[in-house]
């Protein structure tokens, strides 16, 4: 009956170590702590399941604990032992580290600690997975928006210098058209003057030339109309002087001939 009770029950066991022999506060005296843990029989205790399987698991809890450490395909659902044996074969490769009983797993000393710090490593090693995936999204959904503003920004950055060129450029054209514009008008001006100024003054040199060729040809003109009169004055004088010679000369001849033939008459009367 009383075995059925212990068995029936988790039974604990506390022993008080007393810290000093005076039972002062916040006073410890080792040497007569482990006086008392000696005599208490707990140090040989530590030894004794030291030396054999102090570490106790169901397989189901083994299961439940350190399933992080197990792969994909050694888990077994249906059948926790194969499972827990699966994992601690890839986990703890000295067989006389653990021992398979029928509903739990026996460890010897400082195997647990292992277990849990390959498992602390592991559930570390997750939560840095975990913590780089979602800081990655995090950072990647910030680099995103970031970027969206970004081009967004430039966008806008852009449209506007864009149209800051375009009225740049509008104004610009509208300016060289102006400045082409005026500039025509001027040269325009200018041509027209010095034109109008160069050919005045071509009308007025080619009117002193042609007046100056004129009167040229004008007193040839008149030097050739006197020259005509003179040259016809002299021709009338010579032809009258030689008409009267020749006259003179005919009267001369006619009156020797007359003469000759008075003289014939009068002989032949």
């Amino acid at each position: 009956m009383l075995m059925t009770t212990l068995n029936a029950t988790t039974p604990h066991y506390i022993r008080c170590i007393k810290p000093n022999d005076l039972k002062e506060a916040f006073q410890f005296d080792p040497k007569r702590g482990v006086e008392q843990l000696r005599a208490c029989g707990v140090l040989e205790t530590i030894r004794i399941s030291a030396a054999g399987y102090p570490s106790r698991w169901t397989y189901s809890e083994f299961f439940q604990r350190y399933r992080v450490l197990a792969r994909s395909k050694d888990i077994d659902r249906a059948n926790p032992r194969k499972t827990c044996q699966n994992i601690l074969i890839s986990i703890i490769q000295d067989p006389d580290k653990y021992r398979f009983g029928k509903t739990k797993i026996f460890f010897r000393a400082g195997q647990v600690a292992y277990l849990e710090k390959l498992r602390s490593d592991k559930l570390r090693s997750c939560g840095i997975m975990i913590q780089k995936h979602v800081k990655g999204w995090l950072e990647r959904k910030r680099y995103r928006k970031i970027t969206k503003s970004i081009t967004l920004l430039q966008k806008y950055g852009r449209g506007l210098l864009a149209r800051r060129y375009a009225r740049h450029l509008r104004e610009t054209w509208a300016a060289k058209t102006i400045q082409k514009r005026w500039k025509g008008y001027k040269a325009r001006s200018h041509y027209e003057h010095v034109r109008n100024a160069v050919l005045i003054l071509q009308a007025s040199i080619r009117g002193f030339f042609e007046r100056r060729e004129f009167e040229k040809a004008l007193h040839t003109h008149r030097a050739v109309v006197i020259q005509r009169y003179a040259r016809g004055w002299l021709a009338r004088v010579r032809y009258r002087r030689v008409i009267r010679g020749i006259i003179k000369l005919q009267g001369h001849y006619r009156r020797r001939k007359a003469k000759k033939e008075l003289q014939k008459l009068k002989i032949e009367a």
